[in-house]
């Protein structure tokens, strides 16, 4: 018989809220670095930050019993387990770390932004991004009266990107005081933290947030007092997490620079899985400039362009398309990168002859719309884009005296732009599509169960599809859970599988197939 386990892996994935962009680009960046013929399954099993002496003891319990989950995480059986444990409270780290750490030794295990001793860690390197953005506004800007918006001292990054804030202003000679830090939960609903810290500090230049999800709840709170971040003060977070570009103004962040927290745990761990013995790893960072604090960290000088020099024309890419790697699932064999340096070496060598062919200009069209339609824009923030692509423009033209190649290059430069603005518009009009789907198929389901005059589940079974999963499997306890949040009690040693979806088609299984172990759900 065949034997699923000795052919596929499965790794568990444990976090902290899903529905954060930090960990959703995290398990992005995870499934991403898996190779694609790897037969390796990833199970997610994420929880929520249990706030105490709150005053709402029902959100508490909730959040708890939310975090039962985890109970899956401590009864199934996985091959690997990538633990993620950073903006957990502390009772549910203690029982991270005894469960997982101090327990299963044999299990191939990875520590995201944890210190926990003798086990494999990946964590950022805080110290160089943050540097670099407080030493360009105090030495770029000359602003004195900087702010940071921080987080709990239970959590290893929010305390460490403290120290290397206050470690970066005094070597640059800037005043500290305790009013201009505020703590707060580490999510987009700090308002109350950031209203105290304005209200505190009202000629504040910049404020550093300790990540994104923060500098969220803080630009709401300027919104409502007419405040512009980037105009008014200068704002970055932390995480760089493709929401950080889509907010308005977009908002400038320290992120990974050369791979990202999900990229390193996912390598070590597939090492691990190898029989590999591997090291913990930090992963480097940078500023990424935008709105809310303009910045550029390279510029395009003339001598670079006139010879026409490869890493001149890689290290432009990669700033620009940040978010590319070397070997996603999804390339359609195109290496984005290597067309990119063909674009742009051909404009630049027409600059150094001072002419360019109809042939060679056609060729170059063909190339940029290549470029765009294997899905380049991906990778970058648009208006990113666009900026230095105006930039590069202006220096090629300032740098050519030929009107008539002159001419070709604004011509190739105007394509590129409309090509990345139709993109744009294309993916903006397939997401609104999805949107009006999901909510279709969500109405089917509902008028479904409305209409179910028997009050059979099976026909919420048959109609499960209609909630928008497509491939799933669905498992219920013989009888309901009455779950007492302060019990250490275990989930029911049997469970039984319902329906599964298949491309969309859903499947009732029968009542012999049903009946299984609950720790066996991930690899049935």
């Amino acid at each position: 018989m065949w034997d699923r386990r000795k052919h596929e892996k499965v790794i568990a994935v444990i976090l902290d809220d899903i529905n954060s962009s930090f960990s959703r680009d995290m398990v992005k960046s995870m499934m991403r670095t898996i190779p694609e013929k790897k037969n390796i399954n990833l199970v997610i099993l994420s929880g929520k930050y249990v706030e105490t002496n709150n005053g709402r003891e029902n959100i508490s319990e909730y959040k708890s019993v939310y975090n039962s989950v985890f109970k899956l995480g401590e009864q199934c059986e996985f091959d690997g387990v990538i633990i993620h444990i950073g903006s957990m409270d502390k009772q549910v780290k203690k029982n991270l770390k005894v469960k997982y750490s101090e327990s299963k030794r044999n299990i191939p295990k990875v520590f995201i932004a944890s210190d926990i001793e003798g086990e494999t860690t990946v964590n950022y390197d805080n110290t160089r991004g943050i540097s670099e953005a407080i030493e360009y506004l105090i030495n770029v800007n000359g602003f004195t009266r900087i702010c940071m918006l921080g987080g709990r001292e239970d959590n290893k990054d929010a305390f460490t990107r403290k120290q290397v804030f206050l470690k970066c202003l005094k070597e640059n000679n800037v005043m500290f005081s305790d009013t201009n830090y505020e703590v707060t939960d580490m999510s987009s609903q700090c308002t109350e933290a950031a209203a105290a810290l304005l209200d505190r500090n009202p000629d504040v230049q910049a404020i550093f947030c300790v990540n994104d999800s923060v500098a969220r709840g803080l630009y709401r709170v300027m919104e409502s007092r007419n405040l512009v971040p980037g105009k008014d003060i200068l704002v970055f977070g932390f995480d760089n997490t493709v929401a950080s570009s889509e907010m308005t103004p977009s908002l400038s962040s320290v992120g990974a620079y050369e791979c990202t927290l999900g990229d390193k745990a996912m390598e070590l761990m597939l090492r691990k899985l190898n029989g590999e013995n591997v090291k913990s790893a930090l992963v480097s960072t940078r500023l990424y400039g935008r709105d809310s604090l303009y910045y550029e960290m390279y510029d395009y000088t003339v001598g670079e362009m006139i010879n026409i020099e490869p890493a001149f024309i890689y290290r432009m890419f990669r700033d620009c398309f940040y978010r590319y790697r070397k070997s996603p699932s999804d390339r359609e064999n195109v290496n984005l990168e290597r067309l990119f340096y063909e674009i742009i070496s051909l404009i630049l060598k027409a600059i150094k002859r001072k002419y360019m062919s109809i042939e060679e200009y056609n060729e170059v069209v063909k190339m940029i719309n290549k470029f765009f339609e294997k899905g380049a824009m991906k990778y970058t923030d648009a208006q990113k884009l666009l900026e230095s692509m105006d930039k590069l423009q202006k220096a090629m033209n300032n740098i050519n005296s030929s009107s008539a190649v002159n001419a070709m290059i604004n011509s190739l430069f105007l394509e590129m732009k409309d090509n990345a603005i139709t993109a744009l518009s294309e993916e903006r009009i397939q997401y609104k599509k999805r949107l009006v789907y999901q909510r279709e198929e969500l109405l089917n389901f509902l008028i479904a169960r409305t209409f179910d005059k028997k009050g059979d589940y099976n026909n919420i079974l048959m109609n499960i599809n209609k909630l928008g999963v497509n491939n799933a499997a669905l498992y219920m306890f013989e009888k309901p859970l009455v779950y007492d949040y302060k019990s250490n009690a275990y989930l029911p040693d049997m469970i039984n599988l319902k329906c599964i979806v298949r491309d969309g088609e859903v499947y009732l299984m029968s009542e012999e197939r049903q009946l299984c172990r609950t720790k066996d759900i991930f690899v049935r």
